[in-house]
């Protein structure tokens, strides 16, 4: 599935500036490229003559910045910056243009950051001034964006109020395509991303959707029960949870990713002990051996942070496994690279993680999802405790492209429920297989509520419905093709308790 608000104006973006805009591909393009030159010619300076006229009146502090540089490249975009001064070019507004007609379809305004305190401008207000500015952009209709939602999109810089508007076909919010507006302190509006040409897209006609009523009844079969530990570590509460991707095929009623939410696994341990690391050079040899990561190379610090919350590690949010465990960390000058928590008394590791830090050099992914996968239950077979049978798996493989890791977790159940606190998680490494990462499943002893006395998954996912209504959108899931699905938008939390039918969120106690 595409990702919102992206286009093909991102090759456009990788200009000589680096461009720190608000949103859209101006935000997301903040990389240095030589680029393509081309000769100027006089249709292409109508085009820009036109788009520069065309933005300056829905624009008024453009005209304060007189100086232009166009850069030009091989696509039907063309990126025109304006400077206040042929000296001044740490202050501009970047405008994308389309090469054939000069409508202006993203800009930017970057200026040096003021330190001031400033209020923001009220949120109705700037909804105010971004929908004026669509229809002035667009025409009344707005080209079939609405507000999405109640407009305000979940981003926050402190400095702008980002107005979310999504495109409208036959009635369905189509949530890949998404404008976002930027709207300051002064209410002036300091940014606008890029829309999505769909002219060329196929939408699924409406009438092979399910009737509302049949997916909502189709949405019971998704509510799962999980044991999840309590706030206070000593009880755990049953939960119902949707285990889909969170978004139903609305023809077929199914969900919409092909991924393992919640299947089981069989693991037939290799009778192999628990890994062992009894001193700094063995457990750093250990990591070498695993991950394929050198330590000894490079200027790496080693530190003894026993007694620490390890600085990499993020996942075992609920337990404090690191207290009383040994804590060894390496790091370089750029930041933390490895982690490892090794039981004092036996030597056996519990915990390790390891960032590769040549990801940004080469982060293509070579591995499938199930090829990663089986990489992962090997790892399983190597660490399992003899006895271990069925587990299930809970997180299918989720691609990490900043990390180029796939990362899988498997837990253990209780009367056939699974317990998401008995936790075996591997981090495979996306291109070569190697596991960058293991947490071992630590049982916790507490009191489990009795199943019996658990709400229906039928009543568990009215509860859900009454919160969060299901709703029809439009989404590609192939080049060229959108497919209606039934979700959740702005949905949150989607824990229930499953013995008082109310929703439920962990708070810790720290």
């Amino acid at each position: 599935m595409m990702k919102k608000v992206t286009h093909a104006v991102f090759l456009l973006m990788a200009a000589s500036i680096a461009m720190s805009s608000p949103s859209g591909a101006l935000a997301r393009e903040n990389t240095m490229e030589k680029i393509k030159v081309e000769q100027m010619t006089p249709e292409i300076n109508k085009v820009v003559e036109k788009g520069v006229k065309k933005a300056a009146s829905l624009i008024p502090y453009l005209k304060d910045y007189p100086v232009r540089e166009i850069v030009l490249k091989d696509t039907s975009y063309l990126l025109v910056n304006n400077y206040k001064s042929k000296e001044n070019n740490a202050e501009f507004v970047a405008l994308v243009l389309d090469k054939n007609t000069g409508d202006l379809l993203e800009f930017g305004k970057h200026e040096l950051y003021n330190q001031k305190s400033q209020t923001l401008y009220p949120i109705d207000k700037s909804k105010e001034i971004a929908v004026s500015f669509m229809k002035k952009l667009y025409g009344e209709d707005m080209a079939g964006y609405q507000l999405d939602g109640d407009g305000v999109a979940k981003v926050f810089d402190g400095k702008t109020n980002t107005i979310q508007f999504v495109r409208m076909v036959n009635g369905v919010p189509f949530t890949d395509d998404i404008v976002q507006i930027q709207v300051d302190h002064d209410g002036q509006i300091t940014g606008k991303s890029l829309g999505m040409h769909i002219e060329k897209i196929s939408f699924a006609n409406l009438d092979q959707a399910l009737p509302k009523e049949k997916a909502e009844k189709q949405l019971s079969t998704f509510m799962k029960l999980r044991y999840s530990l309590d706030k206070d570590g000593k009880t755990y509460k049953l939960l119902y949870i949707p285990a889909f991707s969170g978004k139903l095929d609305a023809v077929s009623g199914k969900d919409s990713v092909n991924m393992p939410y919640h299947s089981k696994v069989n693991v037939k341990p290799k009778g192999t002990s628990q890994p062992v690391a009894k001193s700094r050079e063995e457990a750093q040899a250990y990591l070498a051996q695993r991950t394929g990561y050198d330590f000894s190379k490079g200027n790496v610090f080693f530190e003894d942070l026993t007694g620490e919350k390890p600085v990499i590690i993020d996942y075992f949010w609920k337990s404090r496994k690191w207290e009383g465990r040994t804590n060894y960390s390496w790091r370089t000058e750029d930041g933390w690279i490895g982690s490892m928590l090794i039981e004092p008394k036996t030597g056996a590791i519990v915990n390790y993680s390891v960032v590769d830090t040549s990801v940004s050099k080469s982060p293509a992914k070579k591995l499938t999802q199930e090829q990663a996968f089986q990489f992962a239950m090997n790892e399983v077979a190597e660490i399992a405790p003899a006895g271990t049978g069925e587990l299930l798996l809970l997180q299918p493989g989720e691609y990490n492209e900043s990390t180029n890791e796939y990362s899988f977790h498997f837990v253990l159940q209780e009367q056939g429920i699974p317990v998401e606190d008995w936790l075996t998680q591997i981090a495979i490494n996306g291109s070569n297989g190697k596991v960058m990462g293991i947490d071992l499943n630590e049982k916790v002893d507490g009191v489990m509520p009795d199943p019996k006395k658990a709400i229906s998954p039928e009543e568990a996912a009215a509860v859900l419905l009454k919160k969060y209504p299901l709703q029809l959108q439009y989404t590609l899931q192939e080049e060229g093709k959108a497919s209606l699905v039934y979700t959740f938008p702005h949905m949150f939390d989607a824990k229930i308790d499953a013995i008082t039918g109310e929703f439920y969120t962990y708070e810790s106690t720290e």
